[in-house]
């Protein structure tokens, strides 16, 4: 991404919204549960997972900030995999994660699942 032509004012811009997007994707993350062990989820799925959890709809673009910190495009194709991985390892516990054509992911039942894995009550967006 070439930012050579932008102002100071706008980068500044930038880096306010992105610190603004990480800081509320940090507290959407903090949820006080513990994912059942078995599920064997690494700590990048299980943040994905919990983002899941506490927002209706995760953008693709969203999934790359938790996983990567970053919101960089070129690498939404690992999102699909991490998806991928997350979904192999709860479907024997029937989570369900839709995909959504060309928007990202959202999770069937999230608020039961929430009362189920006795996490933090998500807030509605």
């Amino acid at each position: 991404m070439d930012l050579s032509g932008e102002t100071n004012e706008a980068l500044i811009g930038r880096i306010v919204s992105l610190t603004q997007t990480i800081n509320d994707l940090r507290q959407s993350m903090s949820l006080s549960g513990a994912l059942p062990p078995d599920w064997r989820l690494t700590p990048k799925e299980r943040d994905l997972f919990l983002a899941l959890v506490r927002n209706e709809i995760v953008s693709k673009q969203m999934a790359v900030v938790v996983l990567y910190g970053t919101q960089d495009r070129e690498t939404t194709h690992s999102v699909d995999v991490f998806m991928s991985r997350i979904r192999h390892k709860t479907e024997k516990h029937r989570i369900k994660i839709e995909t959504i054509n060309r928007t990202g992911y959202r999770l069937v039942d999230r608020l039961v699942w929430a009362k189920t894995l006795k996490l933090d009550t998500p807030v509605e967006h």
